[in-house]
């Protein structure tokens, strides 16, 4: 793999990656909505070895028409890396309308691939489909479970669909990889994880759940070999998961990060209602 173009270059796994791929002297196109300007200096300094070109996806189409006006040309192996995905406030916020223009986006970002001759298409999913796939066996008559990620994961979950069926049609080689949760320097999400290591920080009140439902949790440099690997060798028409491959119990975590930053707040496990799917290994 020589070439790679990323959609959703600017976020905080999509710039680290830029920076993996630059790294191993990867000529990059990274494909982001913001003016290049307004990027905080971390996200620049990620993206300084590639050629940055500010596309929201709903004008993907339009890429074949910039490369060309920038004398790019794919050549062999390159490899098509769809990251981009948001909401209308958040990356998974429950609104409806803007979690399917993604799966719109993300299917002509395919057909742009095929265009321009690419040798690979991927696609990234959320392990919150998981959590989802247990969900749509529920009868919402009897069951109460809920979880705030559901709208963004069926949305994930349709472009999968939408993606593999259109990949045979044009005759692509596609994969789908979903990786677990991504922690690491810049990460501004409102994730658990990320909130009680504030909380830690800021000496706040430690109150959680029983703390027994099973996560994985990977870091951002682990996130971007997986990537990189799949890239490289991935099998035609395969899913893959990037993960450590050893889940345990949410609490665990929690556990592990009071002992590198205890905060001497005691911490009160079972204090909270837990009303979520819970997960096996095998889910």
């Amino acid at each position: 793999m020589k070439q790679i173009i990323v959609t959703g270059a600017t976020g905080f796994i999509g710039s680290a990656f830029v920076k993996f791929l630059t790294g191993k002297g990867v000529d990059v196109i990274a494909l982001g909505r913001k003016a290049f300007n307004s990027l905080p200096p971390h996200i620049l300094k990620n993206l300084s070895g590639s050629t940055y070109l500010q596309i929201p996806m709903q004008e993907i189409a339009t890429l074949p028409h910039r490369l060309e006006k920038i004398n790019w040309n794919v050549k062999q192996n390159c490899v098509f890396f769809n990251l981009a995905w948001g909401g209308l406030s958040t990356l998974s916020d429950l609104n409806v309308e803007a979690q399917i223009k993604n799966v719109h986006w993300s299917t002509n970002a395919l057909k742009v691939a095929c265009e321009l001759k690419c040798d690979k298409f991927i696609q990234i999913g959320t392990m919150e489909e998981a959590f989802t796939n247990r969900y749509l066996e529920l009868d919402h008559n009897i069951n109460s479970e809920y979880n705030r990620h559901l709208v963004y994961s069926i949305a994930k979950i349709s472009a999968k669909n939408s993606i593999q069926l259109k990949a045979k049609k044009l005759d692509i080689d596609c994969n789908y990889v979903l990786h677990s949760h991504v922690m690491g320097p810049f990460d501004n999400k409102d994730s658990f994880l990320q909130v009680t290591l504030q909380k830690l920080i800021s000496k706040d009140e430690l109150i959680f759940s029983s703390g027994e439902q099973l996560f994985d949790v990977i870091s951002l440099e682990d996130c971007c070999l997986g990537y990189y690997l799949i890239c490289l060798y991935g099998t035609p028409s395969t899913e893959y998961w990037v993960g450590s491959g050893n889940p345990k119990p949410l609490r665990e975590y929690v556990e592990r990060m009071y002992s590198l930053f205890p905060s001497g707040k005691e911490m009160k496990f079972g204090k909270l209602p837990y009303n979520d799917i819970k997960l096996t290994a095998k889910d």
